[in-house]
Formats: C-alpha cells, structure tokens, sequence
C-alpha cells in the first residue's frame, strides 16, 4: 500500500490535471514580498477596511471601518488570515 503521503500527491496531482491541465502544475515563481512599510512602534498608516454583517432576513450588509475611527479612543489590532473561511 502507498504511503499516505504519496496518496496525497497523486490526488493533487489528479486534481491539478483536472482543473486546468498540465499549465495547472507548472507555476510561476512568485517574487518575495516587500519589507513591512511600518516598524514596530510606529503609528499604521490610515486604512478602510470592508466587513459583512448578517441582516435579520438573510444575507449581509456590507459596511466599512477606519483606523481612524478609534484614533485616540483605543488600541486597534489588526490580524490578516488569507484564505479565511468567511465571505467577501
């Protein structure tokens, strides 16, 4: 029997075919990203980020917020997970 993580390549591999062919396995080499804009201890730069909010009959409301909203109010802590399991 192969091993569990030869298993896992195939079917990758069988998924990649499927998708989109053999242009699917072949990737471009991504460049590395660009060193943070802000250091430690130095204030973020003003931002807008978007959000959903369930309405009560369903579906969601898109709404937005501002760093500048809580500027001198509280502290703010900003996490970034891509590929989130939530909409938008």
């Amino acid at each position: 029997m192969p091993a569990p993580a030869a298993l896992a390549r195939a079917a990758l591999a069988t998924l990649a075919l499927a998708a989109g062919g053999p242009a699917a396995l072949a990737q471009t080499p991504q460049p590395p990203p660009p060193p943070p804009a802000v250091k430690v201890g130095q204030p973020a730069p003003p931002f807008t980020l978007s959000y959903l909010v369930a309405k009560p009959d369903g579906g969601f409301d898109r709404r937005q917020v501002s760093l500048a909203d809580f500027r001198g109010k509280q502290n703010v802590v900003v996490a970034f997970f891509p590929a989130a399991f939530s909409p938008g």
